[in-house]
């Protein structure tokens, strides 16, 4: 289809503010512009999806475990039309979501088909600074001790592959010298607490720290007041916060004692002493108290007394729930990481089910990391290898044929020695055109228009997708300006879509989530 009317007059800058987001449809005439709200949280009301099926609004709370929408405590969430928001800003998350990131979803849940309608998305940053220290099963991050495990997603420099020895290799060749910028830089994201551990979901190496050092912990109880408050953190020490001067997210929140908070400052916190002063530049309340309804937790237990657990800073009542996957009640210790559903009834989530965490990785009961999408880069070797939403995966040496560049294929993997290994490849429920969600960055000088014909998407690991969106609608968030003439302007896009029989993913939803200018070369 040609398009006849040029967009770049329209001067669609001056329209975002009405609402934050633009609707504009490809097919139909460019001057037709439609606005689209932004998603809203529900609290255990009942609707129906597209089979029909009941649904119910839900939060989940855990990491990440499958891309192409994203799968969170065993349910995969379509994002599209979701609002995504970073804990640590309170702005929105413009970045691809990525295998271990910490989230809350809210969103309506279809219990039969264990797919679910996202309407709002928290992303949760982790334990952030200086990698001083790595052994087998651990890492020491910022001065905190976290514990890694065979789920551990590992994330190098630039997308590149990385695992737990070369961190360890990178960490002790840094240690052997005296200049900073031999230093190794993460981010951990972690589930857990302060006094049962932590437990490393996502490593992530960063080159540098410009947003600050940042540890995760507990405010002790007798210790706040308007000013400061002590902070029990993983490695045992105890300091004092000084937030006198620091932003308190989220905005209105009422910092209380025993609460779960992630403290940012400028200073190094793995240079601190018990007693010593932390002060912070930022403090975000952790927000598993403040979820309604009905909600899945994924956390360490951190505390049991009789038929009450504390997990990821909740307090979970069990009298009522059914324990599945060989769990007993008598057999639960402090540190065991589990999931939880149930609804939260005055302040204390109401369990009905409590599951182990492995069930959601155990690829040989239906588990394992999954990924929705479509193949780019299949390389025949020994391993052959491709990609799928940005992720580079590995085959096993038999059972599993190579999938050709450019097919729709749902993934099983799971991670063998730090390498995400295929387990199985197909198509769960037998359709062909499954729609999905992908995230990445295309160039866009000329505005919208640049969206509305095929284009090349760059994802994640640098591997690129053919998009047609010429049949999409398209949806400017955050206030972002498409005016033409933007050199080397480069658009974040989620694009909503399904394979067609051309090997091109054709787009129903193409939504703008940030638009830069990159220097150039």
């Amino acid at each position: 289809m040609q398009h006849t009317t040029s967009l770049n007059s329209l001067r669609l800058n001056t329209l975002t503010p009405l609402r934050g987001r633009l609707a504009l449809s490809a097919l139909a005439s460019a001057a037709v512009l439609a606005l689209a709200a932004c998603g809203g949280g529900g609290s255990g009301s009942s609707t129906a999806s597209s089979s029909g099926q009941a649904t119910t609004a839900a939060t989940y709370s855990g990491a990440v475990s499958g891309l192409g929408s994203i799968v969170v405590n065993g349910v995969r969430f379509s994002t599209s039309s979701a609002r995504a928001t970073d804990a640590e800003t309170e702005g929105a998350y413009a970045r691809a979501f990525a295998l271990g990131t910490t989230v809350s979803v809210t969103g309506d849940v279809d219990d039969n088909s264990a797919t679910a309608t996202a309407s709002s998305i928290t992303v949760h940053g982790g334990v952030r600074g200086a990698v001083t220290a790595t052994t087998a099963s651990t890492l020491t991050v910022a001065g905190q001790t976290i514990q890694v495990d065979a789920n551990t997603v590992f994330e190098g420099l630039n997308s590149a592959s990385l695992s737990l020895a070369g961190l360890k290799a990178a960490v002790d060749a840094a240690n052997l010298t005296v200049t900073a910028a031999d230093t190794v830089y993460a981010e951990v994201y972690v589930v857990g607490d302060a006094t049962s551990g932590f437990l490393a979901t996502r490593v992530e190496q960063k080159a540098a720290i410009a947003e600050g050092y940042a540890v995760v912990g507990k405010t002790v109880t007798g210790s706040l007041n308007a000013t400061s408050f002590g902070l029990l953190l993983r490695n045992g020490v105890t300091v004092t916060v000084d937030y006198s001067t620091a932003t308190v997210r989220p905005n209105g929140v009422t910092l209380a004692e025993g609460t779960a908070v992630r403290v940012v400052s400028t200073t190094n916190p793995s240079t601190l002493s018990s007693g010593d002063t932390l002060t912070a530049s930022k403090v975000v309340v952790k927000r598993d108290r403040a979820i309604t309804g009905r909600a899945k937790v994924r956390g360490a237990v951190a505390a049991i007394s009789g038929t009450t657990l504390t997990v990821n800073d909740v307090t979970v009542d069990v009298s009522q729930a059914r324990f599945d996957d060989g769990l007993t009640l008598a057999g639960l210790t402090v540190g065991t990481v589990l999931k939880v559903e149930g609804t939260f009834t005055n302040g204390v989530l109401v369990a009905r089910e409590v599951e182990a965490d492995n069930r959601e990785y155990d690829a040989a009961n239906g588990g394992g990391v999954k990924l929705y999408g479509v193949v780019s880069s299949a390389t025949v070797g020994t391993p052959s290898t491709f990609s799928i939403q940005g992720v580079t995966l590995t085959l096993p040496a038999t059972g599993v044929t190579l999938p050709t560049n450019g097919t729709y294929v749902e993934v099983v993997a799971r991670l063998v020695n730090g390498v995400l290994t295929v387990v199985r490849i197909g198509s769960e429920d037998n359709r062909a055109q499954r729609s999905f969600e992908l995230y990445g960055t295309t160039p866009c000088a000329t505005g919208s228009s640049d969206l509305m014909t095929s284009f090349p998407l760059t994802l994640r690991n640098g591997t690129t997708t053919t998009v047609d969106g010429r049949t999409a609608t398209i949806e400017l968030e955050n206030s972002v300006s498409m005016t033409s003439g933007l050199a080397n302007a480069q658009c974040f896009v989620e694009v909503k879509g399904a394979v067609t029989s051309t090997n091109t993913v054709t787009a129903t939803r193409i939504e703008v989530k940030a638009r830069t200018v990159t220097p150039a070369n």
